[in-house]
């Protein structure tokens, strides 16, 4: 008699086929200084745009484009390569409260990327304190979004340094509200099309002169 067993992603990490916590955060960690590097470099490149080249399912390369400094350009392939093989080594792997840090697919908002950019820009505020002492920089909102769609926690992560702090966690709480606002509004990440609860990261640039943008998503 032959015996087969399917596992869903859950029963895969009980397997011990999956990270220990402790790896898990390491690798989280690694990647959003991946993310902070890569959004310092193509904020002065509007037209950037980036692609996975795979191989049987294997990541083999990174092609960048938009950006004409070779020296960027190169910086961005190495670092995106780097995030991209670390969230593969992530996959099927939850942490303790459930959540999924990289998935086979990533929750979208429901009206897709620019939706989701009108969406916050339209419930976020540069707080007049922050904006007058001319504090600027990039806010990384860390979210789960859960299997309905919702958003039950978000916080963040930034590269703001100031010396009122108060001013920061104005801009951090503008953020984490705006993004909030579209709680219910998202279909959730899959793992071999199981829903999942699932961590994202969106980024939100305050500056003087521009307002608040969001820049390009990184996945």
């Amino acid at each position: 008699m032959i015996l087969l067993i399917l596992f869903s992603p859950l029963q895969a990490q009980q397997k011990g086929e999956s990270l220990s916590e402790s790896e898990l955060e390491r690798l989280e960690d690694r990647n959003m200084n991946y993310l902070i590097q890569i959004n310092e470099i193509v904020k002065n490149y509007p037209a950037f745009s980036y692609s996975y080249k795979m191989d049987d399912g294997k990541l083999q390369d990174v092609v960048v484009t938009g950006v004409d400094n070779e020296m960027d350009r190169k910086k961005l392939e190495v670092v995106l390569f780097d995030l991209k093989s670390n969230r593969n080594k992530m996959k099927t792997t939850a942490n303790r409260m459930g959540v999924f840090y990289s998935v086979d697919e990533e929750a979208e908002f429901k009206g897709g990327e620019e939706a989701l950019k009108t969406s916050v820009l339209s419930n976020l505020e540069y707080p007049h304190e922050a904006k007058n002492w001319g504090l600027e920089g990039t806010i990384f909102i860390k979210f789960v979004v859960d299997e309905n769609g919702s958003i039950p926690f978000a916080t963040t992560s930034s590269n703001i340094d100031t010396s009122v702090e108060m001013y920061l966690e104005d801009l951090e709480q503008q953020a984490i509200s705006a993004l909030k606002a579209t709680s219910g509004e998202w279909e959730p990440a899959a793992i071999d099309n199981v829903q999942v609860a699932s961590l994202s990261v969106l980024p939100i640039t305050f500056d003087f002169e521009k307002n608040p943008t969001l820049p390009s998503l990184i996945r």
